[in-house]
């Protein structure tokens, strides 16, 4: 007989009490049998199998359940978290688990680029948690690599297929406005795009006859909605001007229009820059439905901040766009700038920037997770940078301080150096730039009559100087 025949016969009971008992998580599961009422197997609830920076804690808490050797929870004994060598650190390092049997850590990742290991122990249970911690310098050098011309091609072939023809239009209120130093009618109304309800404003200064005012859409700035006071500013600068446009307001989708202590919130999640295009040249075409006066297949655009660059995307995408202003406005977001703002959010989260908690939900987390790949992510950069299409643009005045430090002047002189690049100079590209001027409209000396001569130019007669 050999020797594996002669200790057969007593394998199969010694081994019965030999294997631990194995766990149903995502994690791995290392455990021995212990008595019947304590903690016989670790299940991973959640946080297993994540990615995340260096030295900072993934999205998911790791959350565990004690199990007995009948898959009963165990409440009430000591889990402790303990990540291998160089793997970070957990807090708590131990818990005790209630009387569901479970208990939660947030664990801190080794400051290594790499496989990170996180044991988890109660009694003489066990289980490994995995982690990847990627290498953040790495990832961002691919993510902001520049843009090739097929993903390009591939951003206009989704704009393409979007549909923002008016459906579902509805008259919320009307009524006259008080309106620079003359009255017009307001309209505050709503239309469906991309399945959800959208909210914006309409003034049309009275006396007009058909056809004959084209339209000067207002493009805010910041994540806070959009008044319709802020378009009498607009009209108080261009003065005598002001009663020779259609004003369009649109507001942005999650976002409120507001108006005599009044709010109509849009619908949707926000879609920053992008999915904002499709809100104002939606609310466009409402207008040129709606409002007899509308001079058809004329758009001009005010834009400032958040809202300059929806104004150049809006220029690159609907060739009825005629002329764009653009105050202090993002053009290019493979721009360095932007790249140490993604380095920083990914370390850190994100701060009070328009726009900023936005694409880190939407393409920074995701990306650091793994749940959006490389290639999409570069595809949600391509379609925010006007810088990319900077000859489909009409013409444009750009406006921007080198102290301002929500969005750098570098965004201006990137879309300067293309731009010269394909021979655009005044009158149909201009771009100034103010010597420590800021965020402000007001600290850009001389730019809102710059403005107002640069619109004037769009009610001239075609042919004349």
């Amino acid at each position: 007989m050999t020797r594996g025949a002669s200790s057969g016969a007593r394998g199969p009971r010694w081994a019965a009490l030999l294997v631990p008992a194995m766990t149903a998580s995502c994690g791995e599961a290392d455990t021995a049998a212990p008595a019947a009422t304590g903690p016989a197997s670790i299940v991973v609830l959640t946080g297993a199998d994540q990615r995340g920076v260096p030295a900072r804690a993934p999205a998911e808490a790791i959350t565990v359940r004690i199990l007995d050797a009948d898959g009963r929870p165990v409440g009430g004994g000591t889990v402790t978290f303990q990540p291998d060598p160089g793997h970070g650190s957990a807090d708590p390092a131990s818990a005790v688990a209630d009387a569901g049997g479970e208990a939660a850590t947030m664990w801190t990742l080794g400051a290594a680029p790499g496989p990170q290991r996180l044991g988890v122990s109660s009694g003489r249970a066990g289980a490994t948690v995995r982690a990847e911690a990627i290498d953040l310098d790495a990832e961002l050098d691919a993510l902001f690599a520049p843009a090739s011309a097929a993903e390009v091609e591939a951003v206009r072939v989704d704009w393409a297929q979007r549909d923002i023809a008016p459906a579902g239009v509805s008259v919320e209120r009307t009524e006259e406005l008080a309106f620079a130093e003359s009255t017009a009618t307001l309209r505050i109304v709503s239309h469906v795009v991309a399945g959800t309800r959208h909210f914006g404003a309409i003034i049309v200064p009275g006396g007009a006859a058909p056809e004959t005012l084209p339209l000067l859409l207002y493009s805010h700035g910041g994540d806070g909605g959009v008044s319709v006071d802020e378009v009498q500013v607009v009209a108080l600068a261009l003065g005598e001007l002001s009663r020779r446009f259609v004003y369009v307001i649109p507001s942005f989708r999650s976002e409120p229009l507001r108006h005599g202590g009044r709010s109509w919130v849009s619908e949707g999640p926000s879609g920053h820059w992008d999915y904002d295009v499709d809100d104002a040249l939606a609310l466009a075409n409402v207008a040129f439905e709606t409002t007899p006066e509308a001079r058809p297949g004329t758009i001009h655009i005010v834009g400032v901040s958040r809202g300059a660059g929806v104004a150049l995307l809006a220029g690159v995408r609907d060739e009825r766009v005629q002329r764009i202003v653009a105050f202090f406005g993002p053009t290019d977001f493979f721009d360095d700038w932007i790249k140490v703002i993604a380095w920083k959010t990914a370390l850190d989260g994100p701060w009070e920037l328009p726009g900023l908690i936005h694409l880190d939900s939407t393409v920074l987390q995701p990306l650091v997770r793994g749940t959006l790949s490389t290639p999409e992510a570069r595809l949600e950069l391509v379609r925010r940078s006007s810088v990319l299409f900077a000859a489909d643009l009409p013409t444009v005045q750009v406006h921007h301080g080198t102290a301002d430090f929500v969005v750098s002047v570098s965004q201006a002189e990137s879309l300067m150096r293309t731009m010269a690049g394909l021979g655009r100079s005044p009158p149909d590209f201009e771009a100034f730039i103010y010597e420590g001027g800021g965020h402000d409209l007001f600290s850009l000396a001389g730019a809102i009559p710059r403005a107002v001569e640069f619109l004037s130019q769009a009610l001239q007669p075609k042919g004349d100087p």
